[in-house]
């Protein structure tokens, strides 16, 4: 068995684009080693800066012949199926041998296909599967007819130690690599993967991803080890897995640098800082924790993180004078703060209700408005929000939530929206509560984001405030006509909603999410709220993103059985449902009314009822006694539904589980008399309508 390798040499990919291509490509090849039936072991990809490397092992040297029979038309077929056959196969009708084929004749097409050397195949056909990765964004250049992802400059194959000569573009393969482009640029002739890569570390190029990974983050704990002992603090680095993938794909032989930030500079917002840093240079910011005394041992255990003026980043290059291109880092990143300095300064000189105005110029959605109509639709809904338990700080940051869209550091860093607003407001000496909801209403921008408010108050300003512009969101951007489809979502309307039920249900909010729908929807001009059904859309849109998320704690039936966002609008009522329900379902009396309803709704079918229950038509004890239940229980259980005490009602629902049983035991349903079969039907509809006042028992 022998060995393939190939390397693609080019100029600098994408940071973000390699792991992707390296997924791709492994698929790419696996799939044209098996259409060319060309045995192999394994295939690994790897990627880098400069160069993508194919490397299969275990091939064989030979693709074994074999004998193929394609069964065609019959021989009676018009001329056309035949002449479409051969075409198909690229054969003439002389070729075509005849067949039976249970009683009737076929056409065949049969040939022995010798076996070939696979150095033959290689040579015929691997700029296919080389072309046929699709990169998110390509480039022609020069004159050259081959489109790449950046100009390539070389093709190594070398096949069995032999190269490979095929031809792609302007490029002939070869077994011709490059060390680093600044330590060691010299050619490197190669004969196997094993050389390959052992003369490749050498020239400064770590080939495999995954090992440039683990250098960095090694590195970055050594560097931190050193640090935590130099200034007697542990500091540690954020995990970043994005930040990490991507310098490792900026260096092909990383070395990880410490540089330090001007004091000057630690006026800034510790946020304003990390950001500059990682998404302008790649940096990764430093925080500490526990303090030491000169002795080492630990005298402040509040473990509460702080911001500290030193960064950690990645060079792609070993010098003999690291001091050197920490200065040169250090200086870079002192002009780039310094424009944020600059910003943020000029920005604490504008108070945030003078930004207000301003909003009119930003646009919400084009038909939606700007964003100055916004804050005002968000101070009446944090209002109505409130109404119950006053908190007009929620009502205050409202107005100023959006203030720090049009300021400079926003405008430079837009990712700190919201979190500029809160130092903002803080400068200006305004309530805590208010600044944290403006710094918080964004919340929670994904799955794994922490929701805002602290749910032992019931639901703060933050929580509401974040609330009502998601609310004001949702309803807006679904009035304008930008439903999600299966496929897309571009403004994120089920990300949303899953904000809206995380902070209703993590906050222990209760709210009416219906009528809080329906008065968001009618703070937009008619133009854009044109009728009820738009509302109800919007509720129904909810109600099944409140499906799917408590489908991952509840089965799925009983999650259909209790959620009706129109019924019950209370969405912490629902889960209180439903956890009395679960817990009801899994008892002795909960499986015994299960099956009683079970059996009653089989035999009510889709039959259509007349009138109201006929005392005089009960002949039967059982069935008096199960509509005198009826009437006891029905006002009992009302008033237990209606004080939320959930797991009470279905106690009590239970109790008509010896009654029913009983009924069903000694009453003739469908009697001969056809006024007493129709008024004992009634009584199992109405036994029904108790049992849904719970849940909705026919979806279980």
């Amino acid at each position: 068995m022998s060995e393939l390798l190939i390397e693609l040499f080019c100029e600098e990919i994408p940071a973000m684009m390699q792991a992707r291509a390296e997924t791709a490509y492994l698929d790419i090849f696996k799939k044209y080693f098996q259409e060319k039936e060309i045995v192999f072991e394994e295939i690994k990809i790897f990627t880098g800066p400069r160069r993508i490397a194919i490397f299969v092992n275990g091939v064989a040297k030979e693709i074994k012949g074999k004998f193929i029979s394609i069964k065609g038309p019959r021989t009676d077929s018009l001329p056309v199926a035949i002449e479409g056959f051969c075409k198909s196969n690229d054969i003439s009708k002389a070729d075509l041998i005849v067949r039976e084929v249970k009683g009737v004749e076929c056409y065949f097409y049969e040939k022995e296909i010798a076996s070939q050397p696979t150095k033959l195949a290689l040579l015929d056909s691997l700029t296919h599967p080389i072309l046929e990765y699709v990169w998110p964004k390509s480039m022609y250049w020069s004159d050259y007819k081959i489109k790449w992802v950046r100009p390539l400059k070389n093709i190594l194959c070398v096949f069995d130690g032999e190269v490979i000569p095929f031809k792609l573009g302007h490029l002939t393969a070869n077994n011709i690599t490059f060390g680093h482009r600044f330590m060691s640029p010299k050619q490197i002739s190669v004969k196997d993967f094993a050389g390959y890569k052992k003369d490749l570390e050498e020239n400064f190029v770590i080939l495999d991803r995954e090992e440039r990974k683990a250098i960095i983050s090694n590195d970055i704990r050594e560097k931190i080890e050193i640090l935590s002992k130099k200034y007697k603090t542990n500091y540690l680095a954020k995990d970043d897995p994005a930040l990490l993938e991507e310098v490792a794909g900026l260096a092909e032989y990383p070395v990880v640098l410490c540089g330090r930030i001007e004091d000057r500079f630690l006026e800034l917002p510790s946020e304003v800082l990390v950001s500059s840093m990682r998404t302008h240079q790649k940096y990764f910011s430093l925080f500490g924790q526990t303090k030491f005394s000169e002795k080492g041992e630990v005298f402040d255990t509040t473990k509460k993180e702080f911001f500290v003026p030193f960064f950690l980043f990645v060079s792609n290059i070993k010098s003999p004078d690291d001091n050197i291109i920490i200065k040169g880092n250090e200086k870079v990143l002192s002009a780039r703060l310094s424009d944020a300095l600059y910003f943020y300064q000029q920005d604490l000189k504008k108070p945030l209700l003078d930004s207000l105005n301003k909003l009119d110029k930003v646009i919400f959605h084009a038909k939606l408005g700007s964003m100055k109509q916004k804050t005002a639709r968000l101070a009446q809904l944090t209002k109505y929000i409130t109404s119950h338990f006053q908190q007009k700080e929620a009502e205050d940051a409202a107005l100023l939530c959006k203030s720090d869209l049009v300021s400079e550091m926003v405008g430079e860093f837009p990712e700190l929206q919201g979190i500029m607003g809160y130092y903002y407001a803080i400068a200006e000496g305004r309530d805590k509560k208010i600044a944290i909801a403006i710094r918080d209403h964004y919340k929670p921008r994904g799955s794994s984001d922490s929701i805002p408010g602290d749910p032992n108050l019931g639901g703060d300003a933050s929580a509401v405030l974040a609330l009502a512009d998601k609310i004001d969101s949702l309803c807006g951007l679904m009035l304008a006509g930008e439903k999600p489809t299966s496929s897309k979502d571009p403004y994120g309307l089920r990300r949303l909603a899953l904000g809206i039920i995380r902070i209703i249900l993590e906050n222990r909010l209760e709210q009416d999410l219906k009528k809080l729908i329906e008065h968001s929807c009618d703070l937009y001009p008619k133009g854009v709220n044109s009728n009820s059904e738009d509302a109800d859309q919007i509720i129904s849109f909810i109600e099944d993103r409140v499906k799917n998320y408590f489908k991952e704690e509840f089965d799925l039936a009983r999650v259909n059985a209790v959620v009706n966002c129109r019924l019950e609008p209370s969405l912490c009522s629902i889960k209180w449902k439903l956890e009395a329900l679960n817990s009801f379902l899994d008892t002795e009396d909960g499986k015994t009314s299960l099956n009683s309803y079970k059996r009653a709704s089989n035999i009510l079918g889709s039959a259509k009822l007349n009138g109201e229950i006929n005392t005089n038509l009960l002949h039967r004890e059982e069935e008096k006694k199960l509509l005198e239940f009826l009437k006891l229980a029905t006002p009992k259980i009302d008033s237990l539904i209606e004080e939320k005490m959930f797991s009470e009602s279905l106690k009590e629902l239970a109790k008509v589980n010896n009654l029913i049983g009983n009924f069903f035991d000694n009453v003739m349903v469908m009697d001969s008399d056809a006024k007493i079969a129709n008024n004992r039907l009634l009584l199992l509809a109405r036994t029904k309508q108790l049992f849904n006042k719970v849940a909705n028992f026919d979806q279980l």
